[in-house]
C-alpha cells in the first residue's frame, strides 16, 4: 500500500511538471497583494546578481588618526566603494549579503545581557549608517570588548577596515 502512494505522488509531481502549452507567451502572475488590488508599478531597482542593494556610510575614527569615512554601494550586480578605504567592494557586498551581517547591522545596540569577554581591542568606533533591501542602518561597533572585537574582524571583515594597530 505505501509503495502505491509513494508511486501515485511521485506521478502527480512529474505531470506537474511536465504541463503547459508551448506558446510564448507567459502565465499572468497575480501581484503579491492579491485579487483585485491595485498594485504600484515596481520601481527600477537592478535584480540578480549575490549581492544586496546597499548604500551604507562607513565612518572609522580613532583619537590618534583622521576619520575615515567612505560610501560601500551594492546593486544587485554591482559593487563599489568610494572613498579613501583599502577595502574590497566585492568582498563589502558579499559580506552584506550574508544574513548574519544584516541581522548585526540592522538590530543594534546588543542585549544588555549579552555576556562578552573583558578584553580591550582599542580605542577604534566605526559608525554604519545607510540601508540595505531598504532596512535602515543606524549602528556603532567599538572595540572595547571581546564583542566589539570578534564583531569587527570577523562578522564585518571586508566591511571595516583592520583596526589601527591590528596586523594580520
Amino acid at each position: 500500500m505505501k509503495r502505491m502512494i509513494i508511486l501515485a505522488c511521485a506521478a502527480v509531481l512529474v505531470l506537474s511538471a511536465c504541463g503547459g502549452d508551448s506558446s510564448s507567451d507567459p502565465m499572468p502572475v497575480e501581484p503579491a497583494g492579491g485579487i483585485g488590488d491595485s498594485a504600484e508599478p515596481l520601481p527600477d531597482v537592478p535584480t540578480g546578481g549575490p549581492y544586496p542593494i546597499a548604500d551604507l556610510t562607513v565612518s572609522i575614527e580613532h583619537p590618534d588618526a583622521e576619520t575615515l569615512e567612505y560610501r560601500i554601494s551594492c546593486q544587485g550586480d554591482t559593487a563599489d566603494v568610494i572613498g579613501n578605504a583599502t577595502i574590497s567592494a566585492v568582498e563589502a557586498c558579499a559580506r552584506l549579503a550574508e544574513q548574519m551581517v544584516q541581522t548585526r547591522l540592522i538590530t543594534p545596540p546588543l542585549p544588555g545581557d549579552l555576556v562578552c569577554t573583558e578584553m580591550y581591542g582599542g580605542p577604534d568606533t566605526a559608525r554604519i549608517v545607510g540601508t540595505i533591501d531598504d532596512m535602515a542602518v543606524n549602528t556603532t561597533i567599538e572595540r572595547t570588548n571581546g564583542c566589539g572585537i570578534s564583531d569587527w574582524d570577523n562578522l564585518l571583515a571586508g566591511v571595516l577596515q583592520p583596526a589601527i594597530g591590528v596586523t594580520d
